[in-house]
């Protein structure tokens, strides 16, 4: 299969959205088409939204065939990322995408012999391929929480009951930004105060419980400013405003939020994400067993709550000391004084 796109043609990708939800991606290149396509066939739809982004990010900067694409044209890519302020990790998961994508067009009829400009040998060991490979170099991440006091300080900067649902939810429920949006009436099951997440990022449904204080406020949003405004819309949390208006909130949307809310409260990289890793934190520290928070949080390996104890260090010493205060351990000084006193010792 060969692309209708030919010479520096530029890589056209439209996006058609209905009810806040992505429905279709356009674009006039059969490489691309296909590599969405099997994307959306096999994987999340989250994950299918992600890579129509990044693939529109890349072919955007880089308006040629997919078959013409260099390595130098990653690099320029990497570089202008780079300059506009993009992060390593939010670079790496760009590379991440292509990489899958290069990989897939070798499978292709008449690509066969396409060499992937991020990965270009492929028949190394893992340590050798990060040598070659392009991605951000970057130390072991450590996410980021917040204290208890700025977390309060948030909520109470917060100016309705629709966003305090949901920093709420991301933060006690733990749930992701995507999640959150995507909740719809029907999710609800209110007699035992849990939401069914019927789409997560690993595609794997899953029931998350709330607490007394948030489902108190959730009820306060749907009576008070939701109420019976656009009955057509099965999304719980949708704008009030302007264009946005009785429209499905975006993840756009509540980054946006979460970001004008910290800046007001004088709170530095205040992002959604981190409310997530808040809580999961909490989770670990009250000590949760690992298995019933891998399920709650929608994890599937043992090792991917690892990133989550990041404990403090204070937190570290006050376990220590609740660790060795249940020995009683002999030292000698109970019942006499080193021999010849503090000179004496060696």
């Amino acid at each position: 299969m060969k692309s209708n796109v030919s010479g520096n043609q530029s890589i056209d990708i439209t996006f058609m959205w209905e009810k806040g939800h992505l429905v279709k991606v356009l674009t006039n290149s059969p490489p691309i088409d296909h590599f969405l396509n099997l994307i959306k066939a096999t994987r999340s739809y989250n994950t299918w939204v992600n890579y129509a982004h990044d693939m529109k990010v890349f072919f955007t900067y880089i308006p040629k065939p997919p078959i013409m694409i260099s390595r130098k044209d990653c690099v320029d890519f990497i570089l202008q990322q780079d300059k506009e302020g993009y992060s390593g990790a939010t670079i790496n998961r760009h590379l991440a995408s292509l990489s899958s994508f290069f990989n897939e067009l070798k499978l292709m009829e008449d690509y066969e012999h396409f060499t992937n400009p991020i990965y270009p040998r492929m028949n190394l060991s893992k340590d050798q391929q990060r040598n070659f490979g392009l991605y951000r170099r970057r130390g072991k991440r450590i996410p980021t929480i917040f204290t208890e006091e700025e977390i309060y300080f948030l909520l109470d900067s917060l100016r309705t009951w629709r966003d305090r649902t949901i920093v709420m939810l991301m933060w006690i429920s733990c749930l992701r930004v995507s999640e959150v949006v995507a909740i719809r009436f029907d999710d609800l099951e209110c007699s035992h105060r849990r939401i069914h997440i019927p789409v997560s990022k690993n595609r794997n449904a899953r029931m998350v419980f709330m607490d007394s204080p948030t489902f108190r406020v959730l009820n306060r949003y749907l009576d008070e400013e939701r109420q019976f405004q656009f009955p057509n819309i099965e999304q719980i949390f949708v704008g009030f405003k302007g264009k946005a208006k009785g429209k499905p909130l975006s993840v756009n949307a509540v980054q946006k939020m979460v970001k004008y809310y910290g800046n007001k409260s004088g709170i530095m990289n205040v992002h959604a994400h981190r409310f997530r890793h808040t809580g999961i934190t909490r989770l670990v520290q009250q000590g949760m067993p690992e298995p019933a928070i891998r399920k709650f949080v929608g994890h599937l390996r043992p090792e991917s709550l690892n990133p989550y104890l990041h404990l403090s260090d204070e937190y570290v010493a006050k376990e220590f000391k609740k660790a060795h205060g249940a020995f009683q351990i002999y030292t000698g000084l109970e019942k006499r004084d080193y021999p010849g006193g503090p000179d004496d010792i060696r």
